[in-house]
């Protein structure tokens, strides 16, 4: 069976698809991954700097390469603990640029309160 590991930045949550204003490209990649598991012989799994930091410390490559370049080389995708993909840079943007919108909406929203 293919092993896939999505190591991702800090996120609210495992999937980053929590609350009311998720953010849609990360819902897809959520359908995008079961749907991978589904169809193939592949266990998906994801690692999000908050909530797993164990495990970007235990896999010295991804480790290295964080504390190499910081937070900004995530999202790496490993395959079999051996191959590594990196997300394009316009992808990358795409991604940080929702969640940053959507942490400010959560900040003045919790501001509120």
């Amino acid at each position: 069976m293919t092993e896939r590991t999505l190591y991702e930045e800090a996120m609210c949550c495992s999937t980053g698809v929590c609350g009311p204003d998720h953010d849609d490209e990360l819902l897809e990649v959520s359908a995008a991954l079961d749907q991978l598991e589904e169809a193939f012989d592949i266990e998906v799994s994801r690692a999000n700097m908050q909530h797993d930091i164990d495990r970007f410390l235990e896999t010295e490559r991804i480790a290295d390469l964080v504390d190499e370049h910081g937070p900004s080389i995530l999202p790496i995708t490993v395959l079999d603990d051996a191959g590594l993909a990196r997300t394009d840079d316009e992808r990358r943007d795409r991604h940080r640029s929702a969640r940053g919108t959507r942490r400010s909406h959560d900040s003045v929203r919790g501001s509120i309160r």
